[in-house]
């Protein structure tokens, strides 16, 4: 993989998790809006109760939004340069599945080819890191054959 399609993997790695925050921020919007009510106005305990529902939904949604923040930064700041060992920055083929490595990612899509972050914190990193293209190695039993690695 050259560098040019490697930086075009980098940006739709960003632009994928900043959706996805896009998304849960508008989530908090709306259950932040959902959990306000007019004091003016008069209200049951239903209505209360959902409230106090949306408020705490409402928090747990500005949780993963944090996290989702430094997300974003992690993969921003990721080094893309060229390598053929295995570690943050890498992109890994292994058994035909495509990982940016040093994010933790959902499945997403660049130039036809889906792409799934792989964090530095993951059992499967850890028996990865360091090996190279042609390498292989066994992880929940199976052994696995890496294809490439750029």
């Amino acid at each position: 993989m050259d560098d040019k399609a490697k930086l075009r993997v980098k940006e739709a790695l960003v632009a994928h998790l900043e959706a996805n925050l896009r998304a849960t921020d508008a989530a908090v919007g709306r259950e932040d809006s959902a959990a306000r009510l007019d004091p003016d106005s008069t209200f049951s305990v239903d209505d209360q109760s959902q409230a106090d529902a949306a408020g705490d939904l409402g928090g747990l949604y500005e949780d993963v939004a944090e996290r989702q923040h430094s997300t974003v930064a992690q993969a921003e700041n990721l080094d893309f340069a060229p390598t053929s060992e295995i570690q943050p920055g890498a992109i890994v083929v292994l058994d035909d599945n495509h990982y940016v490595v040093g994010v933790v990612s959902s499945p997403f899509e660049c130039d036809g080819i889906t792409y799934e972050g792989m964090t530095t914190d993951a059992p499967l990193y850890d028996a990865l890191k360091g090996l190279h293209a042609g390498d292989t190695v066994t992880f929940a039993a199976t052994e696995h054959r890496i294809d490439s690695v750029s």
